[in-house]
């Protein structure tokens, strides 16, 4: 007796996949409304989804869930209406980047603006001490010299290293503030 042939399923690519949501597109069925509704009919019934939204005419199948781990099980288990291209997954799955690095690469974006602006003669910690210097002065024109005009000040003082020893400026030591 021959062996019957697999049944091919149609492959699916992930288009969008962020915390808690997994949008796939599955293109060979486009304007399929029975497959999209039997796919949405079934992701609604597993234990990891909380939502499943599906539009025949995009050929489009948002997931909304509460487990990944879950979900990947299910699919292993569940799965009989599409293949699921896993290396798209696990490539649209990289962490974004860490807050850190996102404010460090939005504060170099900034420097680079306002030295083209400036064409090199200023750069984001000028503009920054300058800034510093004209809300502290106000504050202190304003008579509110205890709080607001001494921290400005002293962080415009700061930027120029004007708090350390002589030595350590001369060194490009400065402090941790300094350095830029």
């Amino acid at each position: 007796m021959a062996a019957l042939p697999a049944r091919q399923l149609p492959q699916s690519r992930v288009c969008h996949f962020a915390h808690g949501r997994l949008r796939v597109k599955i293109p060979e069925k486009r304007r399929d409304e029975s497959f999209f509704e039997t796919v949405r009919q079934r992701l609604s019934g597993w234990d990891s989804i909380e939502r499943a939204k599906v539009n025949p005419l995009t050929a489009s199948v948002l997931i909304e869930f509460s487990n990944l781990a879950a979900l990947f099980a299910e699919n292993a288990l569940k799965n009989d209406l599409f293949e699921i291209d896993y290396d798209a997954l696990e490539a649209a799955a990289e962490p974004a980047p860490a807050m850190t690095e996102q404010a460090a690469h939005v504060i170099a974006q900034a420097d680079a603006t306002v030295r083209r602006w400036t064409s090199g003669g200023a750069d984001l910690r000028s503009l920054v001490f300058l800034l510093l210097l004209i809300g502290g002065l106000r504050q202190l024109f304003r008579g509110n010299v205890a709080s607001p005009a001494a921290s400005l000040l002293w962080k415009a003082g700061d930027l120029l290293g004007l708090w350390y020893p002589p030595a350590a400026r001369s060194a490009g030591g400065g402090g941790a503030s300094a350095e830029g």
